[in-house]
């Protein structure tokens, strides 16, 4: 065996990510509260982005933040001969603070950005849809507990507001709620956030406060106490004057409140006792303790003309560029040094307002179309979720698979039969024997959560049987399908659920 080297010449292609494009990608995939603590980091580095606490009138890099899902139809991709990139010419331009490539959208590779590779979906090409984990968000909110706070809440919204505008004025205010069931906003903010009047969503917060639990929608501890002792029938003048003196209260200064509330000691303290018997967060319930409480990105709900998507304008940050400042800035500086800073930090500063747009406008677009396809199931219930999968959305909207895939995994959205991610809309599908498009995983599932939710316990229904009852309704599906789905919402088999049973009988 002979051993020699050589020098050989080997031509190569590929792609390099350049920072900026690495940023695109990266505040794609951000909820907004982590796009709003991300902007903030970049407006302490540069001196001319600002950034508002939401994106309200007046704030830039929020364009496109309302999308009709039934006028829209689905863009279709064209298909387009690839960039030439004239590095020189960028570098000219750069300097100038005014490339054209500061635009994300104008990079050839901005959607279709990465390889899809095994990292992100089974081999062969095939690209990870909602899989198990992401219908258990779904089957959990629908079938396998109590309503969340967010279904709770927009159920009442269906039967209360008839009214487009103030229908989606409360699922705003729904948005905004904290955990214990108080308003996490003050109604001036809220109505300047989104552009609204002070008194329309005062009005539509008085009829939300009549809500169940009595409490919610309150504005502070006091407001919440008071909205349940207007109920128990136990607010009066000297009730009124307790609450607005909740501080004396924590101090035991049982005299001084009595004298305030013209009434005697004895009278103050059977008001304390009854305020013992309130909730202070009434909402606490509805959240488990692993449950993650997180305010939505994305807003759904019908409008006049069918189904409108908006992103959250109460949590999404706007971008503002201090134009003046840079131009005063460049008539004052002479040094070099200072003069490449100043123009990379406003050409960083209007690719970022640009990126921003981007993303807004793809998330909107992608959120959109899921809606669009899922009506039936936000009009219907879990079993008439569709059967989904990225490729659909990623050919509607002419974006690719990857793009798609990182928007939906994060991204949450308020709808009236709860929130959940965006990627809870996504399953396979299984075959149907009347319907062409199939049933979609996410539907059998709940189908059979619902069949064993029926049965006689002593006498549960074996897999067979639950085959058969599946299969009734025109949706074929296997055996070993049902085990498989059974076991992934975590109910035992028949023969556990009928010992189980038998062990609970009455003697």
């Amino acid at each position: 065996m002979q051993l020699s080297q050589s020098i050989r010449l080997k031509q190569k292609q590929s792609m390099v990510m350049t920072p900026r494009l690495q940023q695109a990608i990266k505040m794609l995939q951000m909820s907004n509260l982590d796009l709003a603590s991300y902007l903030e980091d970049q407006a302490l580095e540069n001196p001319f982005l600002e950034v508002a606490a939401s994106s309200g009138e007046g704030s830039e890099g929020s364009e496109g933040s309302e999308f009709n899902a039934a006028a829209s139809e689905p863009a279709q991709a064209e298909a387009s001969e690839p960039a030439t990139i004239d590095t020189a010419t960028i570098d000219t331009d750069m300097k100038a603070g005014a490339s054209p490539q500061d635009d994300p959208s104008g990079h050839q590779d901005f959607d279709n950005r990465f390889d899809y590779s095994a990292a992100e979906g089974p081999a062969g090409g095939q690209t990870s849809q909602g899989g198990d984990q992401d219908w258990d968000m779904i089957a959990s909110t629908i079938a396998e507990r109590p309503p969340s706070l967010f279904e709770h809440v927009g159920r009442q919204i269906d039967m209360s507001f008839d009214d487009p505008k103030q229908r989606m004025i409360a699922h705003i205010l729904t948005g905004a709620l904290l955990p214990s069931g108080w308003l996490g906003k003050a109604v001036d903010d809220i109505a300047e956030e989104n552009d609204l009047s002070r008194d329309d969503v005062v009005r539509v917060l008085a009829r939300m406060q009549k809500f169940e639990p009595t409490g919610i929608f309150a504005t502070g501890l006091a407001d919440c106490l008071r909205l349940q002792a207007r109920e128990a029938g136990v607010l009066d003048a000297a009730f009124e004057v307790l609450l607005d003196n909740l501080e004396l209260l924590a101090q035991g200064k049982i005299d001084q409140l009595a004298r305030r509330c013209k009434s005697s000691p004895e009278d103050v303290r059977a008001m304390l006792r009854r305020i013992r018997e309130f909730d202070p967060k009434p909402a606490e319930t509805f959240f488990g303790e692993a449950e993650i409480v997180s305010a939505p990105d994305l807003i759904a709900y019908r409008g006049p003309d069918g189904w409108v998507v908006e992103l959250n304008k109460s949590t999404l940050p706007g971008i503002t560029i201090d134009e003046h400042y840079a131009a005063r800035l460049k008539k004052r500086v002479a040094e070099r040094a200072e003069q490449k800073f100043t123009m990379q930090a406003l050409s960083s500063a209007r690719w970022l307002k640009r990126a921003m747009q981007q993303r807004n406008e793809t998330t909107l677009a992608i959120a959109a179309e899921i809606v669009r396809q899922q009506t039936p199931f936000l009009e219907k219930g879990a079993n008439h979720l569709k059967p989904l999968l990225l490729r659909d959305v990623a050919k509607a909207v002419g974006m690719h698979e990857s793009t798609v895939s990182r928007v939906t995994t994060g991204l949450m959205i308020a709808t009236p039969r709860g929130s959940v991610t965006l990627k809870s809309f996504f399953s396979v599908s299984l075959a149907s024997e009347d319907n062409e498009a199939g049933t979609s995983a996410a539907s059998v599932r709940h189908l059979i959560s619902e069949i064993i939710a029926k049965e006689e316990p002593c006498d549960p229904f074996s897999d067979d049987e639950i085959v058969t009852r599946i299969n009734a309704g025109g949706v074929a599906v296997a055996r070993r399908t049902v085990a498989k789905y059974r076991q992934i919402l975590k109910i035992p088999s028949s023969a556990e659920r009928r010992r189980r049973a038998r062990l609970n009988a009455p003697a």
